[in-house]
């Protein structure tokens, strides 16, 4: 099968009655035959006529996805192809970031059935299609595939395995990944078959090394095991112990290496395929040169596509892949291989998957966290901890372990490590801080809110604009709200987990940092030292004590501030004394004072004393001086009300040595302007942001 000429390929099936009976896709009670396969193609081409020229199919059924993906090639339509489980979200941005102008769900058109063709050359360098990566090490990428490279990769195989008419293969790999979609490839250009039924008869199977391991002891997996003519295991290496297993039952394996741009295998058995030239680099990064390669993909001089896969030379000449070389990564000085952790953890019979990722962290660099799917209630994350301190070195073992969500590890798939970190830090994160992320499905910025001393992010969600296209993040700050002081060691963990989890939010977005009073001191100090905000807005703020003997003072006097509070009543005369500071003019007579006296009656004074030692002043690591350098090079907005004495004098004096400060005063207003003059506050974010 040296050449193709789709359209000639396609029309036997309707001119030769023969074939167009051969069966194409067996589900449970209806079998599609080639004829219907390529007649609902060509009545599909002729509904795509008047179509964008850049779509997305979207469809859940393989074979009517198959039709609508040879009918794109028919009408000459470029065409992307996604998951039917993909969330709205992920659509919304795909759309944005690719540029196609609808997504097809369903079969489209009358479905009436025509076998005129198109009048256009359709040969193996005509247009297929593009792809999604799965994003094991990254977000998902668009992968330009031509026919010519499915049409090479498919017919190696076909050649290699000798497959025919007679051969069905199991359809068990989603269809939107390259994997799925070459098996519905090779069965087309063998003129063979697919089944998605178990219990239906098939020569070809692929597999992942844990689902080949149940197959092993379950009988009637293994009984159909041994009726096939190929076994194609992928996604990891297989180990010695299942490969000795699959010898000891005579069992047709092949171990597979291959990837999206490369349209799926490569290799076989650690053999190239016809046409294909794969070798190690120095490095040991496996190097690719063949027809199957996109025409997208980077090449060097020589033409060799340069991976990110390490491979090992074997003593027969044969190359095994070993594991992705940018997964590795360093905790505590070690070096992870999460390769090597799954492998042990995967070796517990009621785990259905395991995925090691490192997250960012504050002592470590990164710290191993394991994401696991369990299909045994009744063990816990103690049972697999007890198995690999038999198994692994101690810094080895994951510090930290999540469940994971229903969709996020799915058996039998590669998973995508990019989608399990963002849902480790995610876990992570929530056991360490409190907060409330609103997302926007075209936001062109995040805007993160810090509160006020003894407040928590409820107070600042009003400030929320709906006519801002903006992501929103509030945080409670440690001691306040839900977020525990005593989950951090160190004033410096404080502002390090602030940024990581602002930056993880922001998804490299611009950020705006927006404080309050306490919840000002912070923004500064991130935006300072951790963050470079595009904008920061600083509401009746403090910008830093002039000498080490008012920092003294203050932390002194902080760290004494609760000392008489013993029960509810204390509590109450302490606000009482509180609020009666003449910053608060206007607020202890507004309606928002009781509420917010309720709320805070129910916090623990001991929380909010505990962070003194991480929001004081006198804990800041900056002198004034030093801020105003800095602030130089940030566009900064400053925040006062016009009864609020204080910090009104301080604004100036910040005013008079920052030219470019944006400052606002709001008349009639006090110390917390977003209390009691909030639609003033709106106002100033709306014309800013």
């Amino acid at each position: 099968m040296e050449h193709l000429n789709l359209r000639a390929y396609c029309a036997q099936f309707l001119e030769d009655n023969r074939l167009g009976d051969l069966p194409f896709f067996k589900e449970e009670d209806y079998t599609s035959n080639y004829r219907d396969l390529i007649e609902l193609s060509l009545s599909l081409a002729d509904s795509l006529k008047d179509e964008d020229s850049y779509y997305a199919l979207k469809i859940d059924s393989p074979y009517f996805f198959f039709a609508h993906l040879l009918a794109s090639i028919f009408a000459k339509k470029d065409v992307v192809v996604l998951s039917s489980k993909e969330p709205e979200s992920a659509l919304f941005s795909y759309q944005k970031t690719l540029g196609f102008k609808r997504i097809i769900t369903g079969v489209i058109g009358s479905g009436k059935k025509d076998s005129h063709f198109p009048d256009i050359e359709i040969n193996e360098s005509s247009m297929a299609f593009s792809i999604l990566s799965s994003g094991s090490s990254g977000p998902s990428k668009a992968i330009f595939l031509s026919l010519k490279n499915v049409y090479a990769s498919a017919t190696s195989v076909i050649d290699f395995f000798k497959m025919s008419k007679d051969d069905t293969s199991f359809m068990n790999l989603p269809h939107h990944h390259i994997g799925g979609m070459m098996i519905l490839w090779r069965a087309f250009f063998s003129m063979g078959s697919l089944t998605n039924v178990r219990e239906n008869s098939f020569q070809f199977i692929s597999l992942v090394p844990l689902q080949f391991k149940r197959a092993l002891t379950d009988p009637s997996e293994l009984a159909s095991l041994k009726k096939c003519r190929g076994i194609l295991i992928g996604g990891a290496p297989l180990n010695e112990e299942l490969k000795l297993e699959a010898k000891k039952e005579n069992l047709p394996v092949f171990e597979t290496y291959g990837m999206s741009e490369t349209s799926s295998l490569v290799m076989l058995n650690g053999t190239p395929l016809k046409g294909q030239t794969v070798k190690l680099d120095e490095n040991g990064y496996f190097l690719i040169k063949g027809p199957t390669l996109s025409p997208g993909a980077p090449v060097d001089s020589e033409g060799f596509f340069h991976t990110k896969d390490i491979g090992v030379k074997n003593a027969d000449g044969t190359l095994s892949f070993s594991h992705r070389g940018d997964i590795l990564f360093k905790s505590g000085g070690e070096l992870i291989n999460p390769i090597e952790v799954e492998a042990k953890v995967k070796e517990l019979p009621w785990i259905a998957e395991a995925v090691s990722v490192g997250i960012n962290h504050h002592e470590w660099t990164k710290a191993q966290a394991l994401v696991f799917k369990s299909t045994d209630p009744d063990k816990t994350i103690d049972d697999i901890k007890a198995h690999l301190k038999k198994e692994l070195h101690p810094y080895l073992i994951p510090r930290y372990f999540y469940p994971a969500g229903r969709d996020l590890v799915r058996e039998g798939m590669k998973p995508k490590r990019f989608e399990v970190a963002n849902f480790a830090r995610e876990e992570f994160f929530k056991n360490l801080l409190h907060y409330l992320y609103i997302p926007h499905p075209e936001a062109k910025r995040l805007v993160v809110f810090f509160h006020g001393f003894m407040e928590d992010h409820t107070d600042m969600i009003p400030l929320m604009d709906s006519h801002h296209q903006c992501a929103y993040l509030f945080i409670d700050f440690p001691g306040h709200g839900k977020s525990r002081a005593g989950a951090f060691k160190k004033r410096e963990d404080v502002f390090y987990y602030l940024s990581e989890l602002i930056l993880f939010k922001a998804q490299g977005l611009p950020y705006t940092l927006y404080g309050y009073s306490m919840g000002g001191r912070i923004a500064l100090e991130l935006a300072l030292d951790y963050l470079r905000p595009e904008q920061l807005i600083l509401e009746s703020s403090h910008f830093g004590f002039k000498t080490a003997e008012e920092k003294r003072t203050r932390l002194e006097s902080d760290r004494l501030l609760f000392k008489d509070v013993k029960d509810d009543n204390d509590l109450r005369i302490f606000f009482e004394s509180w609020y009666k500071n003449p910053i608060f003019t206007g607020y202890n007579q507004s309606a928002h004072y009781s509420i917010d006296l309720e709320k805070k009656l129910t916090h623990a004074p001991k929380e909010w004393q505990a962070s003194m030692e991480f929001n004081s002043p006198g804990t800041s690591p900056y002198f004034y001086q030093e801020v105003m350098a800095k602030l130089s090079l940030l566009k900064v907005v400053g925040i006062v009300g016009s009864l609020d004495a204080k910090y009104k004098t301080h604004f100036n004096e910040v005013k008079a040595q920052l030219a470019d400060l944006h400052l606002y005063e709001i008349k009639g207003a006090g110390h917390n302007p977003h209390k009691t003059h909030l639609s003033d506050i709106k106002n100033i974010l709306r014309n800013f942001i």
